[in-house]
């Protein structure tokens, strides 16, 4: 039945967006790249240093250019690989369609150095890949069918379709009668209340994705996109303000320096070890939550590991940086809608 659906829509529209818009992004990010050095760019940069919020940040123009050619990097990269998948759209590749799912964080973060309605444009191709019909078709259901009895539903219309391929009407099964006595005469007006009984159709159950678990990867996926923006910023910013950061660390922390024999190279290369950490961390929780999108009970799991931990450092590390609160509210909220009682329901069917 399902070789004989066609291609929706949706899915043609979804892999046009893919395919046409990472081919852009690449050649934006490339025309973006190359123009960086010119006057004209250094100017631009210039004017942006100057107001806030990025005056407070301490960049350079050299520094800020360096941080636009590695999210032009990122982007292009991931564009590359987004539009070599989007063909395989498609071909209903379901790998295809989860490559493509983990890609879509980077593409926004590496969006940002260059036009900034491609990036949104190839996420949204993405997206449709995941809606219906297209979720019914790279499931293998009868997407079509599906389609018009959800607009005959909302018409307010009877199911489309002949008789034939309505589901058997299942009569009720009537209790047993206590058998009659030997040589008693059956009373020729017994009711046939079990043959007549009106027909009707068993219940559909839909295992529509829960609400909570769609907001939770939600906001997995955009917290970590943003985390990972601001580890890019502070590893741009560090070399400018290691000399900085290092007297400060001194003056507050000297038995530490003198104990570790601390110097401002290793306590940078030390800076950059923890925010990769920090940045592999949220990678992981991205492809977690696609993991845990997709069905995947395992990925739920230790998501919500994640969100817990993450949430206890964030209220240590907010003691000197109270806007870290709005992260903790987040994983938390991430993770109590991973563990609401539908979310444990629709992984159990």
């Amino acid at each position: 039945m399902s070789q004989e659906q066609p291609r929706p829509g949706h899915a043609t529209l979804a892999g046009s967006l893919i395919i046409g818009g990472s081919i852009i992004v690449v050649l934006s990010a490339w025309e973006r790249i190359s123009t960086l050095h010119t006057l004209e760019a250094q100017e631009e940069l210039q004017r942006v240093l100057a107001d806030p919020p990025m005056s407070g940040l301490g960049l350079t123009a050299d520094s800020l250019a360096s941080l636009i050619q590695v999210l032009c990097l990122i982007g292009a990269g991931s564009a590359a690989a987004a539009a070599i998948l989007g063909f395989q759209v498609f071909k209903r590749s379901t790998s295809a369609r989860l490559a493509l799912t983990l890609l879509a964080p980077l593409l926004l973060v590496g969006g940002m150095a260059t036009a900034g309605f491609l990036a949104p444009m190839v996420v949204f191709g993405i997206v449709l890949l995941w809606l219906r019909p297209t979720r019914d078709w790279y499931a293998g259901r009868p997407w079509v069918q599906a389609y018009e009895a959800r607009r005959a539903e909302k018409l307010g219309l009877r199911p489309p379709g002949p008789a034939a391929e309505w589901p058997p009407p299942v009569a009720p099964v009537a209790p047993a009668a206590p058998a009659a006595p030997e040589g008693a005469a059956t009373p020729a007006d017994a009711p046939a209340a079990a043959t007549s009984a009106p027909a009707h159709r068993p219940a559909v159950v839909r295992r529509t994705r829960p609400q909570a678990l769609v907001a939770a990867c939600a906001l997995t996926w955009i917290s970590c996109s943003l985390v990972l923006l601001g580890i890019g910023l502070m590893m741009a910013v560090l070399p400018s303000q290691a000399e900085d950061f290092f007297a400060e660390v001194t003056r507050e922390q000297p038995k530490m320096v003198e104990t570790y024999q601390l110097t401002e190279n290793s306590l940078l290369a030390a800076m950059y070890v923890v925010l990769v950490g920090f940045a592999l961390w949220a990678v992981a929780a991205i492809v977690l939550a696609g993991l845990a999108f997709i069905g995947q009970n395992w990925a739920r799991i230790i998501l919500v590991i994640s969100a817990v931990t993450g949430a206890l450092l964030l209220v240590v590390m907010a003691i000197g940086a109270w806007p870290l609160l709005a992260l903790v509210g987040v994983f938390g909220a991430t993770a109590w809608m991973l563990l609401r009682p539908e979310v444990g329901r629709w992984y159990q069917r």
